[in-house]
């Protein structure tokens, strides 16, 4: 007697048993049969070695029990139902669900499943069933059964599992740039890859980039790297530009439109889109603006409208504000009268000497008060101050004008024409010419000064106390031309 085991299986949850109690749907050999046995019977594989019975015998299925069909490899490729009643027979049974692991499966039932490529089998509870030695293990019992649906090797389902396509996975995976392990595809992040959906190709990793077949890798399309070049470039000058902005402002600027300007009235002007002073040498920073040297703010009074008019001009060199007169010096606004000097051309007798910048009694011997408001004998109490006198070569120069001056008008005196007129009274030529060219030798620091002096009025008209001097020294009288040389 074959080994008998009897599964009773679950489905539901409600336990399927045998409608006859003493029934075992024991898989029998398709020869041993008795008189008990009943007439309905089907084989139990594709062998017909072994059978399933149907009725009431001790080892036949009883109404409603469900025995497999099995082909050469074990695999469950048909289902079949005990019916008993008046007859005794076994009818075909479809269970009404797909497995959950089935490779095709539809919503629709088999109506919308294509069996084509692939394999058709039967499954206890969604598990696996295996290979069965026939006649040494029994069968499953009950309805708890699902359609199993596998494509045949080469093949795989589609994507809505309705049907077996071939398996082009491999191909797929390597000419997507990918690699083919056997049973997935895997793709390189380095190349740009990503897997496809259905997890059999690669693709690129964003819309951003394109495959290159060539290459079997995705690379960045040339108008996203056009358009990141030209954002990294406008980035980069939108951080030059907050550079620029920041540089400009911290030099007292203000930034506008890419753009530094600068205030005039703070003596500023733009330089490489920063404000500097209108210029190094005259202008001083500070702060946020530019000052006027201390020279250049003297410089530029000195040279006011005003200023100018008044005879002062600028010496670049010594840095200071002159006069063209030298009588005259510059009191920070306008040129005005030496107080000084004009002081001492008030005192008769006295002169000014522009060399050493002194006053000096003229006539030698004399000296001033001690007050130093008149000339005055030296021996006569003068002031105990020497007076500021010119050097020995000039003081002789002096005395010999002096003698010289003297001598002609003590001519002049006592003759009844002057020396300038002839006897018919013209002027003397001849005179002219001979004074001319008897000239007056000077002696200063700088060299001998030499004075022709021409006398052309004699005549004494109230002006006598007018005199030209050069160093302190008389050289010409009112109404006398006279020319100047250094030698």
């Amino acid at each position: 007697m074959k080994k008998i085991l009897l599964f009773i299986v679950a489905f539901c949850g409600v336990t399927v048993l045998s409608h006859n109690a003493d029934a075992k749907c024991t898989l029998l050999s398709c020869g041993d049969t008795s008189f008990f046995d009943p007439n309905g019977w089907i084989t139990a594989d594709v062998g017909h070695n072994q059978c399933w019975f149907c009725g009431p015998g001790p080892n036949s299925c009883s109404d409603g029990d469900v025995v497999p069909y099995l082909d050469g490899v074990g695999d469950v490729i048909g289902l079949s139902q005990c019916a008993t009643g008046f007859t005794n027979r076994f009818e075909n049974y479809e269970p009404g669900y797909f497995c959950s692991n089935s490779e095709l499966q539809s919503g629709g039932g088999l109506s919308g499943i294509s069996l084509d490529n692939a394999k058709k089998t039967y499954r206890i509870d969604g598990d696996a069933t295996s290979s069965f030695s026939l006649g040494d293990l029994d069968a499953f019992i009950g309805r708890a059964s699902c359609i199993y649906i596998k494509c045949n090797d080469g093949y795989m389902p589609n994507a809505d599992k309705s049907a077996c396509i071939k398996d082009n996975r491999e191909s797929r995976c390597t000419s997507t740039g990918g690699t083919w392990n056997g049973s997935a595809c895997t793709c390189a992040t380095s190349k740009n890859l990503k897997l496809t959906s259905d997890g059999a190709a690669c693709e690129c990793v964003s819309s951003d980039y394109e495959f290159d077949s060539a290459t079997k890798q995705c690379n960045k399309k040339k108008s996203v790297i056009d358009e990141e070049n030209r954002r990294r470039q406008q980035e980069e000058q939108n951080r030059l530009n907050q550079q620029r902005k920041a540089a400009c402002e911290q030099s007292g600027g203000t930034w506008a439109n890419n753009q530094c300007s600068c205030d005039g009235t703070k003596n500023l002007r733009v330089e490489n889109n920063v404000c500097v002073c209108l210029d190094d040498e005259n202008y001083v920073r500070n702060g946020d603006r530019c000052d006027l040297t201390s020279a250049a703010a003297l410089q530029q009074k000195c040279t006011s409208p005003d200023s100018l008019a008044s005879g002062a001009y600028w010496d670049d060199v010594n840095k200071q504000c002159r006069c063209t007169n030298q009588q005259y010096t510059w009191n920070g606004s306008v040129c005005a009268m030496n107080p000084a000097i004009q002081k001492c051309l008030l005192i008769t007798g006295a002169n000014w000497n522009y060399t050493t910048g002194q006053c000096y009694c003229m006539e030698v011997g004399k000296t001033f008060n001690p007050e130093g408001t008149a000339c005055v004998d030296a021996t006569s109490g003068g002031s105990t101050v020497p007076s500021p006198s010119p050097d020995d070569g000039q003081a002789a120069s002096r005395a010999k004008i002096e003698q010289a001056v003297a001598k002609m008008e003590e001519i002049a005196s006592g003759m009844k024409l002057t020396v300038w007129r002839n006897d018919e009274g013209k002027f003397n030529t001849s005179r002219l010419l001979s004074d001319s060219i008897a000239g007056v030798v000077l002696g200063t620091a700088g060299g001998l000064i030499t004075s022709n002096v021409v006398k052309k009025n004699n005549i004494e008209d109230g002006f006598e106390d007018i005199q030209c001097t050069i160093g302190g020294q008389v050289v010409a009288g009112w109404g006398d031309e006279f020319r100047v040389g250094i030698q």
